[in-house]
């Protein structure tokens, strides 16, 4: 098994609902899928979670403020210990991710956070972005053919394909990856991916502690080889 290519688990919550649970060294990656009706109790745990719908809509209960969220509009932030919740109150199936870990960010975090539209820096992609105390969350458009160039981060990186496929390159490792499967870079290791097919793919990346936009771009002019003979693979 590889660890940069974490295999699935499924965990069923209650009747209603199943996350499927991908172990990323110390991270926790988990996608829902949420029924019309489906609850969630207010439960707590010891590691702070963050989470954001893909589709359809969810009432999120912090402690006893409610939200509505709205796919890629805003990320929930449970601290450790904080109660937590939703539930599905509307007609239409809910997608959505959370991600769990440890943290030692002593820095105070607002429960909801607005997602921002942006671009890549380095690609030009049409991008939205979310910064909080410990984490980042990206979540770009790959167009048809399209390259992420090779990089080294000082945060952990961890990926999950949307739609359609994605060939994505961690260290020495290389996979053709399909709608709903996850990836993981470790810090200071080179990856990046490429688009082989016909549509636009979207790519949600979730780093852990903001990314240094300043070296990706140093890592890109250092690795533009390795780029080249990714999209040729």
């Amino acid at each position: 098994m590889s660890k940069y290519f974490p295999q699935p688990k499924t965990i069923k919550v209650n009747s209603d609902v199943e996350l499927i649970a991908f172990q990323c060294q110390d991270t926790v990656v988990q996608l829902a899928s949420i029924p019309p009706g489906a609850t969630f109790e207010l439960h707590r745990h010891p590691e702070s979670q963050i989470g954001m719908q893909i589709a359809g809509r969810l009432e999120f209960n912090l402690n006893g403020t409610k939200e509505i969220l709205e796919p890629f509009g805003q990320v929930y932030v449970a601290g450790s210990n904080v109660l937590h919740g939703s539930k599905n109150p509307f007609s239409e199936t809910a997608l959505a991710f959370d991600v769990k870990r440890i943290t030692n960010s002593q820095e105070a975090e607002e429960a909801i956070l607005r997602v921002s539209p942006t671009q890549d820096e380095i690609t030009g992609f049409e991008c939205q972005s979310v910064v909080g105390s410990w984490f980042e969350i990206v979540i770009t458009k790959i167009p048809p053919k399209g390259v992420i160039p090779i990089r080294q981060s000082a945060n952990e990186t961890m990926g999950i394909i949307l739609n359609a496929r994605l060939t994505i390159a961690v260290a020495e490792q290389q996979q053709n990856l399909k709608y709903g499967s996850v990836y993981y870079a470790p810090a200071n290791a080179l990856y990046g991916g490429h688009n082989p097919s016909d549509e636009t793919v979207s790519l949600i990346e979730i780093l852990i502690k903001p990314r240094s936009r300043i070296s990706v771009k140093d890592a890109f002019s250092k690795t533009d080889m390795m780029a080249r003979s990714l999209t040729t693979s």
